[in-house]
């Protein structure tokens, strides 16, 4: 069902796509919710010590629509191996997310050029401060090939749909019973965090987000549902301890280190283990992979952010 001939080249991509989704702990980790979108979450410059003149620290998750986050990774010697842009935009009186990664230059060549493209879509509850995933689609081309798999949820008949493309062409679906509550994707969990959904991060905090097999069924683990994606939020002793192991975390006006673990299905590290450091205004000035399989740790940074409402960035 998956390129298994290029599945060691693919690793790269997971790794920037972990990235983006957990990067939502840190813009705007405290937004407590209003019932109104606000009116000036205007387009502004990241600041040298990793704030931006707009910050808000709370608001309508709908604020967020028209704006654009831009990513680096670097691996060994290579600047900008792969580059990844986040957006979420308002079309046909739906709320979507699009997040697209690519490898580029030298490694972009070695991994034929892959390129992961990222869509979901949404309707907001809970009086505008929450994101229910409607929608989640997964494509992955490399080189001439490309694979697709669309999650359909449907919430009336708690039924979760999947359909698995090859190449344009329908190879399986599958249907089962959607759990009673929220299942997030990797996407509406990148704002619900920004919006505070899942309680306040203060330090020594620890964090649980229910989501679903993004490139699996669950068939091959008896129809249990993943395990919840591990958030902890460290203490000052501990964030010491993980910057002398690691000799990181030294950039200006890094503030929080948050630790994750996250489900196998979703990223390819020895055991999911992930750092992440932000700034007071929630940028992240760094992050850390650890052992990400046939590439080792890997470093990312953030590049700029740019806000054009009312408009589809692609």
């Amino acid at each position: 069902m998956y390129f298994q001939s290029i599945r060691s080249i693919k690793v790269l991509i997971f790794l920037v796509f972990a990235s983006i989704m957990s990067q939502g702990f840190y813009f705007g980790i405290t937004f407590a919710g209003s019932p109104h979108p606000s009116q000036d979450f205007k387009e502004s410059k990241i600041l040298d010590n990793g704030e931006y003149a707009s910050f808000k620290p709370e608001g309508d998750i709908r604020r967020f629509a028209g704006e654009t986050l831009y990513y680096d990774i670097d691996y060994m010697i290579f600047s900008q191996a792969a580059t990844a842009q986040i957006s979420f935009f308002e079309e046909n009186g739906k709320y979507k997310s699009l997040l697209t990664v690519e490898t580029r230059g030298f490694i972009g060549f070695i991994t034929s050029y892959v390129k992961h493209v990222y869509e979901a879509t949404f309707d907001i509850v809970d009086t505008g401060k929450r994101l229910r995933t409607l929608k989640f689609n997964r494509e992955v081309t490399v080189g001439g090939d490309r694979e697709r798999i669309v999650h359909a949820l449907d919430h009336s008949s708690l039924l979760h749909s999947m359909f698995f493309y090859q190449n344009k062409k329908l190879i399986n679906q599958f249907k089962k019973p959607l759990p009673t509550g929220y299942q997030d994707d990797v996407l509406g969990a990148f704002y619900n965090i920004r919006n505070g959904v899942y309680g306040k991060v203060e330090k020594g905090q620890k964090f649980e987000i229910p989501t679903f097999w993004t490139k699996g069924t669950g068939e091959e683990n008896k129809g249990q549902h993943p395990k919840p994606m591990l958030v902890q939020i460290l203490t000052g002793a501990e964030r010491q301890q993980v910057e002398q192991e690691e000799d990181e975390g030294k950039l200006r006006n890094s503030k929080i280190l948050v630790k994750m673990m996250v489900p196998s299905d979703l990223y390819e590290t020895k055991n999911g283990e992930l750092y992440y450091w932000a700034s007071n205004h929630f940028i992240p000035t760094e992050s850390l992979y650890k052992d990400f399989i046939l590439f080792g740790d890997l470093h990312i940074k953030f590049v700029k952010r740019e806000f054009h409402p009312k408009e589809n960035p692609y």
